[in-house]
């Protein structure tokens, strides 16, 4: 069958679309170091060439899976909170916990994303990506500024850039391979620590200096 040239819009955001779903598949089967093009271009009608006419790097298409993963834990918040309730801090770090957990990908991409995918993307597709990630923040901040009422909108912006640092840097340490739990057991270090545990008793520090307007000592004036 002859490969036809996209026409439109409409049908390089398809293309690019069933690319990206492509892509997230293999990356949920086989992770960042087996993704490549070649392996892309099996799981859909375009060769390694046609690729490339929409993406330059497998990085720009992991780029618009975390963005998409980005809203899909949004849309996960948004439809767990009912802004006519108030809500128990417990019951808050509960629900902001689960849906980041439920979005597992989201966590593995932004682990890599300032070492690997951001060094490896076009200009536009990084300047994209950061307006995109600005409008969810705001998205956040007033999802977050009903649950705080009393709270400054800088404050909960530093709460949801701390968060997801914590989360970052915590997912890696909780997945671990068979080799480095053994080194663990040999070398008599720490026990590796539970994501979700670990990652509740962080929320809750951080909202419990959010609700009581505890400043960082950066922030103090």
């Amino acid at each position: 069958m002859t490969f036809k040239r996209a026409r439109s819009d409409e049908h390089v955001q398809e293309r690019m679309n069933e690319i990206i779903y492509a892509t997230s598949k293999i990356y949920d089967s086989i992770g960042y170091e087996g993704l490549n093009f070649s392996e892309i271009s099996k799981l859909t009608k375009f060769t390694r060439p046609t690729i490339y006419r929409y993406f330059n790097t497998k990085e720009e298409i992991l780029l618009e899976i975390l963005n998409n993963d980005f809203k899909s834990w949004h849309k996960s918040l948004l439809s767990s909170f009912r802004f006519n309730k108030v809500y128990a801090m417990e019951e808050i770090v509960e629900i902001w916990v689960n849906a980041i957990v439920e979005n597992e990908r989201l966590l593995k991409l932004y682990s890599i994303l300032f070492t690997s995918i951001e060094k490896n993307v076009s200009l536009d597709s990084l300047t994209k990506f950061k307006k995109d990630t600005i409008k969810l923040q705001d998205e956040m901040t007033d999802l977050l500024m009903q649950l705080f009422p009393k709270t400054e909108s800088e404050d909960i912006l530093e709460f949801f850039n701390n968060q997801m640092v914590f989360a970052a840097g915590l997912f890696p340490l909780t997945v671990t391979s068979q080799i480095q739990l053994e080194a663990i057991e040999l070398s008599g270090t720490d026990s590796v620590p539970t994501f979700i545990s670990a990652f509740k008793t962080i929320v809750y520090q951080l909202l419990f200096c959010l609700e009581r307007g505890v400043k960082y000592p950066a922030r103090r004036k």
